[in-house]
């Protein structure tokens, strides 16, 4: 089970997040991250 951990405000400058239990074999980029957040800001 894959848990998310959140901190900060999802408009603001910063948003942290922590992922848990993800297999050590996935890999997660900063470019990946940041086109999901990028589609978040469009709603």
């Amino acid at each position: 089970m894959v848990r998310w951990l959140t901190a900060g405000e999802s408009h603001g400058p910063a948003l942290v997040a922590i992922a848990e239990g993800l297999p050590a074999h996935i890999a997660i980029t900063t470019e990946e991250i940041g086109l999901d957040l990028a589609r978040r800001r469009l709603g």
